[in-house]
Parts: C-alpha cells; structure tokens; sequence
C-alpha cells in the first residue's frame, strides 16, 4: 500500500508539472464558455439526438459550448496524459529494474488518470452551471468525465509508441476532430449510417447533449465511450507492464 500511495503521488505531481497544459485548461474553458453566446445566435437549432431519436430544438449557442467544451477537454487530457508518460517512461523503467514492484505503478497510472479525468469534467462542468442550467448537471459531468477518461487514455497509449511530442500532437488533433466534428448538431444536424455509435466519444457526446438540453436522458449510451476508455486503458498498462519487465 505504501509504494501505491508513493508512486500515485509522484504520478499526480507529474501531471501537475504540466504547467502548459493546466493554464490552458483554466483558460480556454471559462473563455469558451464565456464566448459561446458570442459566437453562436441565440436561435433555436433542431436536430436529431441519435441516441433516443427524438428531434430536439435548442438554443445553437448551447449546442456549439457542449460541443467546444467537449473539443479543449479531450484535446488537453490527451495532451496532458501524453506528456506525463512520455517524460516518465524512462524513470518507469529504471524503477522496476532496480526492484519497484510493477502493481503498484499500474495501480498508480490508473488512479491518477482517473482524478485528473474527474477533476476536469467538474471545473467544466462547474464553469458551465455558472452561465446557464443544463436539465441534468450530474449526467453532464458524467459525459466529460468518460470523454476525458477516453483521451486521457489514449495519450497514455500514444506515448508508449510515438518518439516525441510533436507526432503525439499531430495524432490527437486529428483523431479529435475526426471523432467530434461529425458528431455535432451544429455540422450534422440528423446523423445516419452505421459509425457513429462507434466513434470514441460517441456516448459522452449524447450524453452531454442529453443532459443539458432534453428533458430525458438515457445513460446507456455513456457505456460505448466507457468501454472506450477501459479498453485504451488496458492497452496503455499492458504494454506497460511489457516494456518494463527486468531482463
């Protein structure tokens, strides 16, 4: 229990080093948020909500602040989580050769990709309920938490097999736009054909869209990104567990 509480400590102190990331995580929400009803007209937007199929009618400006807070929080978890393991790889590595048992350090990434995962989508979440009421605050945050837990994951992954942080830059953004972008009401307002269920943030986007505009919403969707996240992380550990076996 000791060498967990150790090297879950050290893990947080590491995410915290990432000062670029924490300042533009501090900014850039309250900034969104706070230009949202600038960008967007105040008009109502029909579209589709995929998961229950029900045609819902909202404001665009709330439509286009789920969609951006969504964008800046996967972005930095990912950013954030990719240069943490990146920078701790080769101290990882030294610890179990010199005999730091490899359960705890396991235990440790997971406990720290998870804090961080809920301590951003409660500052979101936090920022959020300042400017406007969403239906279901708590389905709301449960939506950014998986969304963050996806991301924050898949940067786990990514710096396990990329070289530097400029690849590891360049995959993220493209596979955030590409996973958010055509999910949006504000880009495709009545989705069709067979993979959208299958995009990462799927559930983590109806579910945000649910919770703050429709007076139903169903949490099963969230289980598609949940199983997302599970399964990235999983990959993250053991290849993990792998690269640091003692030889």
């Amino acid at each position: 229990m000791k060498a967990y509480r150790t090297a879950a400590r050290y893990n947080l102190a590491e995410l915290a080093k990432n000062t670029i990331a924490a300042l533009l995580l501090a900014v850039l929400i309250p900034v969104w948020i706070l230009a949202a009803p600038r960008m967007f007209p105040h008009t109502a937007l029909t579209f589709r909500l995929r998961a229950t199929g029900k045609v819902l009618s909202a404001p665009a400006d709330h439509v286009g602040m789920i969609h951006g807070c969504l964008g800046v929080v996967t972005l930095l978890m990912a950013f954030l989580t990719f240069s943490a393991a990146h920078h701790s790889g080769p101290f990882d590595r030294r610890l179990t050769a010199a005999g730091y048992r490899r359960t705890p350090l396991l235990l440790a990434k997971a406990t720290s990709l998870f804090s961080a995962a809920a301590l951003v989508a409660l500052y979101t979440t936090g920022w959020m309920l300042a400017t406007w009421s969403p239906r279901h605050p708590g389905h709301l945050w449960l939506g950014l938490l998986t969304a963050s837990l996806v991301y924050g994951a898949l940067g786990l992954v990514l710096a396990l097999f990329l070289p530097g942080e400029v690849e590891g830059m360049v995959v993220i953004i493209v596979a955030s736009g590409l996973d958010l972008l055509p999910q949006s009401p504000l880009v495709n307002p009545d989705p069709h054909g067979g993979l959208g269920p299958w995009l990462p943030t799927y559930g983590s986007m109806q579910t945000c869209l649910a919770a703050g505009l429709s007076n139903t919403n169903p949490l099963f969707p969230v289980a598609a990104s949940a199983a997302w996240a599970g399964t990235l992380t999983l990959v993250a550990l053991l290849a993990f567990w792998t690269r640091t076996r003692r030889r």
